[in-house]
């Protein structure tokens, strides 16, 4: 996934984490009923963590040494291996049973959008619970893990920022235009006779339809917008925006061919009923 921060704050946020205020509050969420972090050096900390897997299953422990380093290409790597060190200071309590995990994240830099910076979030985990445990319970802990891919990204979303700064971008194109079109509105798109008005509770918007049968239909908005011509413009423009991926309920949106500055092939994909 993509995090609209740098690598530095993406490996801050995972290591403060571990045992930050936010994070022992919402333990549970995670399945994780105690965790103890201790700091070994400026790179590594110890973390242990005691889960509830399941009814009629006996908890789960893990201790494993955090690691992070930075590589010569400005990538960070955080590293969560198995390790036997801890043992004796903290023994495994009677009737839990110790795990095996191995968790890497990976934060490699991208291309900045405007001032703000862009980073490749890949997580990965293999985790060995010990026993013979049913596929039920396995796929109820797995989203529990996977989540934090998506905890990371909702932390520094900066969709409504992004979006804007492309919308500016497309609107200082609008007003470098030259060759200006000589057809009109109405003659881009024909009008259709007998189409019915629909009622909506949305006073600021007129809408029209026709249902011509076997899955085809026409239907028109107007809608009236509290913002500039050039920006509402590049808005809709903006056909990969964030905004548009949020709220259109497409399953999928593809650019399939740019022709030129002001032409593309686009496909849209939606799910009905």
């Amino acid at each position: 996934t993509v995090v609209d921060a740098s690598v530095e704050e993406c490996a801050a946020y995972i290591l403060i984490s571990l045992g930050s205020r936010e994070t022992v509050k919402n333990l549970k969420k995670y399945g994780i009923v105690k965790s103890i972090v201790k700091k070994i050096n400026e790179h590594t900390c110890y973390y242990s963590t005691t889960r509830q897997i399941g009814f009629l299953l006996n908890p789960r422990e893990t201790r494993s040494n955090v690691i992070w380093i930075k590589d010569p290409d400005n990538k960070v790597i955080i590293d969560a291996s198995d390790t036997d060190s801890g043992k004796e200071e903290i023994p495994v309590k009677d009737g839990n049973v110790l795990i095996y995990a191995h968790t890497v994240w990976i934060f490699e830099p991208l291309k900045s959008i405007g001032h703000i910076p862009q980073t490749a979030a890949t997580f990965t985990t293999r985790i060995d619970l010990a026993g013979n445990i049913p596929k039920k319970v396995m796929n109820m802990i797995a989203p529990k893990f996977l989540s934090q891919v998506s905890d990371i990204r909702k932390c520094f979303d900066s969709s409504k920022e992004i979006d804007a700064f492309n919308r500016l971008q497309i609107i200082e194109k609008m007003k470098k235009m030259k060759n200006k079109s000589i057809m009109t509105l109405s003659q881009c798109f024909e009008d259709v006779k007998e189409k019915e008005k629909v009622e909506s509770a949305f006073s600021l918007s007129e809408t029209w339809l026709k249902i011509e049968g076997k899955g085809k239909g026409w239907g028109k908005t107007i809608v009236k917008v509290k913002a500039e011509l050039m920006e509402v413009a590049a808005f809709f423009w903006d056909f990969d925006s964030r905004a548009h991926n949020d709220t259109t309920g497409d399953i999928e949106r593809v650019i399939e061919m740019q022709k030129g500055e002001w032409e593309k092939v686009v496909r849209r994909k939606q799910r009905f009923g």
